[in-house]
């Protein structure tokens, strides 16, 4: 089943924003890592995986169960699913009960890396392909 099918046969509301992926992904490194400088981002190869900022700990964030469970006990209304290497970015509305089970029985994590974010872009969740790293939880 698709992920767009599974988020809305519990009652989310998706709609697919179509060729989003470079403007999402380039919004998500101004919103959480502009910390960083371009000499860093390239040193931990960025411009590879987002996700570097964490596994190369150059951001303070919560990893495995405690970000699991960070982002179980988020409030989310309104967010964004995107993907590392994909112009597939989905928008949830109503997705107060999205939990991490959804998102890896509907992911294949082997071979996509999932950024959720919310509206505001003031918290992320990130599943990798990587199974030794993550997932992360960051909060601005």
């Amino acid at each position: 089943m698709k992920m767009k099918d599974a988020l809305k046969k519990k009652r989310m509301f998706v709609k697919k924003l179509s060729n989003q992926g470079e403007f999402f992904r380039k919004r998500w490194e101004n919103e959480f890592a502009d910390a960083l400088s371009a000499s860093q981002k390239k040193k931990i190869y960025m411009d590879q995986f987002l996700w570097h900022a964490f596994s190369y700990e150059k951001l303070p964030c919560l990893q495995g169960e405690q970000a699991v469970q960070a982002f179980e006990h988020q409030v989310k209304n309104d967010c964004y699913l995107l993907f590392e290497h994909d112009e597939r970015v989905l928008q949830l509305s109503k997705c107060k009960h999205l939990t991490t089970d959804d998102l890896s029985e509907n992911t294949n994590m082997y071979l996509e890396d999932l950024y959720v974010v919310d509206k505001d872009f003031t918290w992320t969740y990130v599943i990798t392909h990587e199974s030794s790293c993550g997932p992360y939880f960051y909060r601005t």
